[in-house]
């Protein structure tokens, strides 16, 4: 018996970027399947989406996948509407996307990127549990999982990154609120230093600093003493989705080895 049998979740932002290692929307995706969930793999881009499928299914696990902008309202109703024709129910959405830029001061903030930050972090959140809550309030049950950012309590020169995953945290706990006498939970698991492929590339390209340098600096930043891996946040994501987590909503769990304590 593994601990999400029975249940349907869509991944959204289950593809990959290139880089060394495996992102937390693969990690998830293959975690939540050896778990026994059947999945709707969700992304933007098609081909790091059909890879992610690939790999799941390669393990005998059932994944369908769908191209969709969660920006985009319509986007994410055709997300439910194929989870729902595919397997008849929603019990998660587990959201994984975001994008981040690096501003570095306010008055180098570009109108155009602040914005695209916003859509997809804070709108495409908010559009995807918009989506998802008919099915789940008529079933009585499911769990919505957005993923957040240390960046939302911590002071990092990402300024519309650190916003939209301030905003997000709130976001969520109306959720939690809002939607608890349905039997739906919500939470945010607000990660630290992750060591992926988006992390370490994304970084390496704003600031030039060689990726091995890049993961020393963000490794010495953590009391742990090492970055966090797409693995541990899967496991935080699977344990969040199962009945195990059937009292806990509107909380917003670090994932980060001890990071925030540095903050307060």
């Amino acid at each position: 018996m593994g601990q999400l049998d029975g249940k349907v979740a869509i991944i959204a932002g289950a593809g990959q970027t290139a880089g060394e290692g495996i992102g937390n929307g693969r990690a998830t995706a293959l975690a939540f399947a050896r778990e026994g969930a059947r999945l709707v793999l969700a992304s933007r881009s098609s081909g790091p989406l059909e890879d992610t499928r690939d790999a799941v299914r390669a393990e005998g696990f059932e994944a369908e996948i769908i191209t969709a902008d969660i920006t985009s309202m319509d986007d994410c109703h055709a997300m439910a509407a194929a989870a729902m024709k595919a397997f008849g129910r929603i019990d998660v959405l587990h959201n994984n996307a975001a994008i981040g830029a690096f501003e570095g001061d306010s008055v180098n903030i570009q109108p155009e990127e602040w914005r695209q930050v916003m859509d997809i972090n804070l709108n495409g959140a908010a559009f995807a549990s918009k989506a998802v809550l008919p099915a789940m309030r008529e079933q009585k049950s499911g769990c919505i999982t957005h993923v957040g950012s240390i960046a939302a309590v911590a002071m990092y020169p990402i300024i519309a990154y650190k916003a939209s995953k301030a905003a997000l945290n709130e976001f969520t706990r109306w959720l939690a609120f809002e939607n608890a006498k349905y039997g739906i939970r919500a939470n945010v698991l607000q990660l630290g230093l992750i060591d992926t492929p988006l992390a370490i590339e994304g970084y390496h390209e704003a600031t030039g600093t060689p990726r091995e340098e890049l993961r020393a600096q963000r490794a010495a930043q953590v009391p742990m003493g090492r970055m966090g891996t797409a693995w541990e946040l899967a496991a935080a994501a699977v344990f969040l989705a199962s009945d195990a987590a059937s009292y806990i909503s509107g909380a917003v769990l670090p994932l980060d080895g001890a990071l925030a304590t540095k903050i307060g």
